[in-house]
């Protein structure tokens, strides 16, 4: 499911890693996390809803394993990371619609089906420290996303795409609390789609996503805390390119809209 270029992003972000090491007074961190996520995600055609996938926090969940390398500025306050991350999620969804070429309109058809979901993500930072209890943080990423929506075992399909992801954040702490609220764009490159029954890939017209999180650490000790993180999404998908299967019919895949929202707790430690 992850494909060889997946697997050469992972190598390429190791040996970075690696070779960043021989820096002095530089700091590892690791996260793991279970994550819930709760799916709103319709499909549209000329502005009529044509189907939906619904779930809740306990439908769809997962965990998110986290490294991040800090690198302290030796002539001031502020701060370098580099952050990798993969997210696994997988559960169902409420599937409201109608069966493929009936005509019969939405909500003829109510059944459930089978998610998958894929996010790793390669990402940069920069930390400017505003005093001993603020800090702005800016980054830019690299991201891919995988998802596998199986309506049935004779209907799946599989959505993926590349991404650049420049976001912002706002740290503030307090003793042993911290609050780092962050807005985050996902700009979709090379954006797919491939369905049971066709030969050919679904050339999606886009793939974005916005995102606005709002995660609570607290200190145990110096090293180690236990956070907390509330995420919420805008996802937006562009009508894809005709497709033609096997006797010669044309089919797109629709626009489609999501309104996701994402739980998180953890544990991170750092040395």
């Amino acid at each position: 499911m992850v494909n060889r270029k997946i697997i050469g992003l992972l190598f390429f972000t190791s040996t970075l890693l690696i070779t960043l090491l021989s820096a002095k007074e530089n700091i590892h961190e690791y996260k793991v996390s279970y994550v819930g996520m709760s799916m709103d995600y319709k499909e549209y055609k000329d502005g009529v809803l044509l189907d939906s996938e619904t779930s809740g926090f306990s439908d769809l969940k997962g965990v998110e394993f986290l490294y991040g390398y800090i690198m302290p500025d030796k002539t001031s306050l502020d701060s370098n990371k580099i952050t990798l991350s993969v997210m696994a999620l997988r559960g169902n969804t409420k599937y409201t619609g109608s069966y493929l070429g009936s005509n019969l309109g939405y909500g003829d058809l109510v059944s459930t089906t089978s998610n998958e979901v894929y996010d790793i993500d390669l990402d940069f930072a920069h930390a400017y420290q505003l005093s001993s209890s603020y800090k702005v943080i800016f980054s830019l990423g690299l991201g891919y996303r995988f998802w596998r929506r199986a309506l049935s075992p004779q209907q799946v399909e599989d959505y993926k795409w590349y991404s650049f992801r420049p976001s912002l954040a706002y740290s503030y702490s307090y003793k042993g609390l911290r609050i780092t609220p962050k807005v985050e764009y996902q700009y979709g490159i090379k954006s797919r789609m491939r369905a049971t029954g066709f030969n050919e890939e679904f050339r999606l017209g886009g793939a974005d996503i916005i995102q606005l999180s709002i995660p609570l650490e607290y200190f145990l000790a110096q090293n180690i805390s236990i956070f907390g993180v509330y995420t919420f999404e805008y996802q937006k998908i562009k009508e894809s390119k005709l497709v033609y299967d096997n006797l010669g019919n044309g089919y797109l895949e629709p626009q489609s809209k999501a309104y996701n929202e994402y739980i998180k707790f953890g544990l991170s430690f750092k040395y």
